[in-house]
């Protein structure tokens, strides 16, 4: 386990990769917040087209049936991501992964519109979801799980890392789950193309 100091408020938070071990974790930290944005369980970007319920369920099914799925994920090594603990539960999560492992950005319509032939024979890396306990919001959590998962990501080889946060504050603090591009400016992160009017993509590549 990993220590980590957040720079914006005078906390101690532990970081841990999400796995089969740490999956009890996760999955308490969810289910208090009721499977998070609408009951994803963080499985709408595993998906070649989002769907955040699958159609045909009745609510609780649906979000139960992203709840195993989630898990399956996680069992089989197709699930990344970092927990931030305060004491012994976890407060914040930020995902990533490569490419292949969040294919739903690849379906966004202003994504799909960017010439990205450049990256052809770089490891990719995505950066799609994060989320803090309401109990510990704007005390730092997010940063330290960002800064964790870039520490991850150089740890395996490292590559192009994409993040794709909003510019409008249209949808309020809901609408955050990309992160801030305050955030990613921190990380050394730089602007590479806009995402239609209210995105943008940013880069960092890590050697």
């Amino acid at each position: 386990m990993k220590k980590a100091t957040s720079a914006t408020a005078l906390f101690n938070y532990e970081v841990k990769e999400l796995n089969s071990t740490t999956w009890p974790d996760y999955e308490k930290f969810f289910a208090k917040h009721n499977g998070v944005q609408g009951g994803c369980w963080c499985t709408f970007y595993h998906h070649t087209e989002g769907r955040l319920l699958k159609e045909g369920l009745e609510r609780k099914d649906a979000i139960a049936l992203n709840r195993r799925e989630k898990k399956t994920l996680v069992k089989q090594g197709r699930s990344h991501g970092i927990l931030v603990y305060a004491g012994d539960r976890a407060v914040g999560w930020c995902q990533y992964g490569r490419k292949e492992e969040l294919p739903r950005i690849d379906s966004g319509r202003n994504y799909g519109k960017l010439d990205l032939s450049a990256d052809q024979g770089q490891k990719l890396w995505r950066l799609t979801c994060f989320f803090v306990d309401r109990d510990f919001r704007k005390k730092g959590v997010a940063r330290v799980a960002l800064k964790a998962a870039l520490d991850s990501i150089e740890k395996q080889g490292g590559g192009i890392v994409e993040a794709y946060p909003p510019t409008s504050k249209e949808g309020g603090s809901w609408s955050l789950w990309f992160g801030t591009v305050a955030m990613y400016e921190r990380e050394g992160f730089k602007a590479h193309a806009e995402l239609g009017e209210k995105h943008l993509l940013m880069r960092k590549t890590l050697a």
